[in-house]
Order: C-alpha cells, then structure tokens, then sequence
C-alpha cells in the first residue's frame, strides 16, 4: 500500500508538472483555412467574409492562408449543414452564415440538419438591423404605409432574410408587402430596385446597406420604413421598429424572439467537435483581429461597421433562445413554416 501511494504521489506529480507545458502547446492548423460564405458574392456577409479571410492569418500560429469561398443556397441552409455534417473538425473550416437560419431547425425546419447550440462560435463582428425600404420614387414614407397600402418587394430563397421578414411581418402584425420571388440575393434586389422592378426590400441590413450601396443613403435614393430591432438603431430614431406595429402580446412576444436570433447578425462559427483548444486559439485571434488597427482601418475604407460581441456572449444568447417559453417557440414555428413549410 505505502508502495501504491508513493507511486500515486509521483503521477500526480507529473501530471500537475506536465498540465501547462500541455496547455501552452501551440496549437496548428496547417498552410490554410476557409471561410465559407453561405450567401452569394457581393452583398452583406460576403463583404464581412472577405473582410476576416484578409486578416484573421496574421493572428494565428504560422500565419496561414485563409482563402474565402461562397456557398449560396436555401438561405445559407446549404452552407449550415455542411458546416455541422461535412467540414473538417480541426479549426480549418470557418463560416459565416445568414444568423437566423441557424435557428432553423429549433422552429421546425426539417430540412435543417443542425443544432445550433453545438457549433462553436468565435464571435460577431456586427449587430444586425433588418430593414424594410423602398425606393424614394414610391409614394410610401413610412411604417403606417406598410400596414395600409400595398408594396411591392423583391425576395430570394425561402428561408432567406428578404423573404421570410416580410412573410412574417404580414402574418404577426398584417402590413401589406406582395413579395417578387425568385432573385438569388440582396445585390439582385438591389438592381430590381434601380430599375422599377420592385419598390423595394424588407429584410436587408441597414449596415450592408451603407457599406455596399452608400450612395443610397447619401443621395437619398431610398426611404426607411421600418426597421426589426428591439429597440431602434441610432442611425435611424425616426424609423418604427416591428414590435411597435404589433398589437397583442403573443405577436409582440414572438416577434421579439425571431428579433433576438438575428442581433448577432455577422456571426463566425466552427463546426461541432473542434477541440477546445482549438476553438480557444481561434476566439483570441478573432478578438485580437477584431480591434487591430490595420484591420480597422481596412473595414473603414469598406464602410463596414464594426461592434464586435466574443463567442461567449453569442454562445449564451443562443441557449437564452434555446430556453423560451415553448408556446412562443411554437407560435414561431408555426409563422416560420408558413412561410417555409
């Protein structure tokens, strides 16, 4: 016995010695990464994307090559499940993704093969402002108007943000807006938009917006009708947000949850299973990428705006969501699939 515990005492010695040389071990991800985009090139998460895969080498060990790519489709669903079900666990493959379609499978979509509480999640470069706006030519200027005239809008995907804010805010709170299928992402809109195709957009980011199409905002191109926040944007006092158009407590409820998915909206996630260590390095380089000044300076002269919330803050606002009330969950559900059945 005195033998076992000398020898027990000598382990435990080791082990306590050996636990931060382990610990500080460099962790490797080879020559190269990905970001995976799961829209189409040119509008609002591509911007974000391409942004990170410039940057975010210079803070990880060897300095490896990150080369982005997109994979558009369903609303980046095609580019969720292949992230949760395909890409490579060991840090390399990186994405970012249209926010609420990682909540798809938590209200009812069955073609969602993800749980969105086990990706890992490096953090968020932006809050997200869905926007409903038209073109300044239209006789519409204000929330008011969307709930007594009809407007004409463009739409994409099913499960995309342009399509499913306006389905969703016809249902919850009865505005008007006659959706044009079929455009396969905001920058297509955008064009139908200039060209009298549609009268305008309900789901885009008002960030987006002033990154990609400035001259919009500074030529007065376009109106603001309504914005889908908690609370409104600074940049935008004098437009309604959706809750204050709901008239009863369950719609005002659920609207609020579908809200709260999207307010991490420039989120950067890794696949389950990626070793905590791993996931550790990845979250210090997106932190330390996210404040430094080249970096800065590169997103300014892209008019990107920048509020940056680390993993762990988007990663207990994911369980938060998780834990609503199921009555509130369902009734999402329910408008969800309506829309996207």
């Amino acid at each position: 016995m005195g033998r076992f515990i000398a020898f027990a005492r000598a382990a435990l010695a080791l082990t306590l010695a050996g636990g931060p040389a382990l610990a500080q071990e460099p962790v490797s991800f080879g020559d190269k990464l990905t970001v995976t985009v799961g829209t189409p090139a040119g509008g609002g998460y591509d911007i974000y994307g391409r942004l990170v895969a410039r940057h975010l080498g210079r803070f990880l060990p060897g300095n490896p090559a990150i080369i982005a790519n997109n994979m558009p489709g369903a609303g980046s669903l095609i580019a969720a499940n292949w992230l949760y079900n395909i890409a490579p666990r060991d840090g390399t493959a990186i994405a970012i993704t249209q926010s609420a379609t990682l909540f798809e499978a938590l209200l009812g979509n069955r073609n969602a093969h993800i749980d969105a509480t086990k990706y890992n999640w490096l953090g968020s470069l932006n809050d997200y402002t869905a926007v409903g706006m038209v073109w300044s030519d239209t006789p519409f200027t204000s929330a008011k108007d969307t709930l007594e005239k009809e407007i004409l809008v463009g739409a994409g995907a099913t499960s995309s943000d342009v399509t499913i804010w306006p389905n969703v805010l016809n249902a919850l709170v009865h505005t008007r807006f006659r959706l044009v299928n079929g455009y396969p992402g905001t920058a297509a809109i955008s064009l139908a938009m200039e060209r009298g195709e549609v009268q305008g957009v309900v789901g885009d980011d008002f960030d987006s917006v002033r990154a990609g199409r400035q001259d919009w905002i500074t030529g007065n191109k376009v109106r603001f009708l309504l914005q889908l926040r908690t609370e409104r944007h600074p940049d935008l006092p004098d437009t309604a947000t959706g809750l204050e158009l709901a008239t009863d407590d369950e719609s005002r409820a659920v609207l609020r949850l579908l809200i709260e998915r999207q307010k991490y909206g420039r989120n950067f996630i890794l696949p389950p299973g990626v070793k905590p260590a791993a996931v550790a390095t990845l979250r210090h380089a997106f932190a330390a990428m996210a404040r430094d000044p080249e970096f800065l300076r590169d997103a300014a002269r892209a008019h990107v705006t920048l509020n940056f919330a680390p993993g762990e803050d988007v990663t207990k606002l994911v369980n938060d969501i998780h834990a609503a009330p199921r009555a509130i969950i369902e009734r999402a559900t329910a408008v969800l699939r309506a829309v996207d059945p």
